[in-house]
């Protein structure tokens, strides 16, 4: 009687994950897992939240949350992501070393407990990849590392002291990922020996993210942002091009989506720029729910930006998304956006933080409907081909099996 193989275990590492069903929080960690879950058994670790389970099942993959601090006052993670969380409130900082030694400790357990564990992939360097580094040697078990940057870990965090972490833990992960070719050009800058593998984050272009039933009624005079409201996604030069029609006739209507530490002062911005029901702020929307927002535009706008503290766009995922369910994008050219739009083909690129030339490219669009369809459908083409779960899962699929957690 054949035996059947036992599935490779691999332990999942993140900050950012769904606290409960239907949270607004980023669910693309949550949405890697159970897509590979259908050939790995897999389990995610991540911060606890004030009214979050500490233990449970989402979309069928195991998590657990490891708390911090005191449960209530739980606040270094989500609703913005960490740095921006210690940024707005510096008496965070005093929560950092608390969760740093939960998360390895949380790890540890769990590697003693599942003594067949075969990989931990740790989203992010700092603190998971450190954390998995720490944890396996304190555990004095030999098991694979992957590490997997987002683009805030990899640009942001500067500083001498910050990027020796960094490099340390790039010569000492066994395998490193990056979403975009322009984090693996800032790999081989910080350590010259690393080779990244590049495999952007999915999303589900057959089924979720796709055109409405009824495209013909997209309302090729509305714009669309999609995103966390922080700083290096410029909402401000989008209110600023915006209001370049005030003085004339041009009619759009914009639907803000999203929730982040800068809700209120862009609310308050848009108000003194005078829009009143042109542009609507729609508040934090759960991830099953976006489709519907996109489709209804015709145009998603996302006029991305270097932060102050060199943090920039990793990928870009809200563009394929948009791509999918049939907008024509206009974003700023910055590297990593540049895996995505393909300047005049597959969508619009301006330069950023320029407010005078994004109007110029948003009224051009509102005035050129038929251009922007024949774009639009070239880019979900491309998204498709690139982006779709099915390109991403075995993408990753291959490369746990060449770390050793499919042998």
């Amino acid at each position: 009687m054949a035996v059947e193989a036992r599935r490779p275990r691999v332990l999942m590492l993140t900050s950012t994950l769904p606290r409960w069903a239907g949270d607004a929080e980023p669910g693309f960690v949550l949405d890697l897992a159970r897509e590979l879950s259908a050939g790995f058994d897999i389990e995610l670790v991540a911060p606890h939240a004030p009214g979050s389970a500490r233990s449970e099942r989402m979309q069928g993959v195991a998590v657990t949350r490891f708390r911090y601090w005191w449960p209530r006052w739980q606040s270094v993670a989500y609703q913005g992501g960490m740095a921006w969380r210690v940024r707005e409130n510096p008496l965070r900082l005093a929560q950092l070393p608390f969760f740093f030694v939960s998360l390895v400790w949380t790890t540890i357990r769990r590697l003693r407990r599942e003594p067949r564990v075969d990989l931990i992939h740790a989203h992010w360097l700092i603190p998971q990849g450190l954390a998995a580094l720490v944890a396996r040697t304190l555990a004095r078990r030999r098991i694979p590392i992957l590490c997997t940057s987002h683009g805030g870990d990899l640009f942001g965090l500067p500083g001498a002291l910050l990027t020796s972490l960094k490099r340390a833990i790039l010569r000492r992960c066994d395998g490193v990922s990056v979403v975009s070719q322009a984090m693996a050009v800032r790999v081989r800058e910080i350590e010259p020996g690393s080779v990244a593998e590049v495999i952007p984050m999915g999303t589900d272009l057959r089924h979720r993210f796709v055109p409405g039933m009824h495209a013909v009624h997209q309302d090729p005079a509305r714009l669309v942002f999609v995103g966390r409201l922080v700083p290096k996604k410029g909402l401000e030069h989008l209110l600023d091009a915006l209001h370049e029609f005030a003085r004339t006739s041009v009619a759009f209507s914009a639907e803000i989506v999203g929730h982040g530490p800068l809700a209120d002062a862009l609310a308050e911005r848009a108000r003194a720029l005078g829009f009143h029901d042109s542009v609507n702020f729609t508040g934090p929307v759960p991830h099953e729910s976006l489709a519907q927002h996109y489709q209804r535009a015709a145009i998603a706008v996302f006029p991305f930006v270097e932060a102050a503290d060199g943090d920039q766009e990793g990928f870009g995922l809200v563009m394929v998304e948009a791509m999918g369910c049939g907008c024509a994008v206009i974003a700023s050219d910055l590297p990593a956006v540049r895996d995505v739009i393909r300047d005049g083909e597959t969508g619009i690129l301006v330069p950023p933080g320029d407010p005078q030339a994004l109007a110029a490219a948003i009224r051009e669009a509102l005035e050129q409907p038929e251009r922007m369809r024949a774009i639009a459908e070239r880019g979900r083409t491309y998204a498709l081909q690139h982006f779709d779960w099915s390109v991403t899962r075995r993408k990753f699929a291959a490369l746990y099996r060449s770390l050793g957690s499919g042998q």
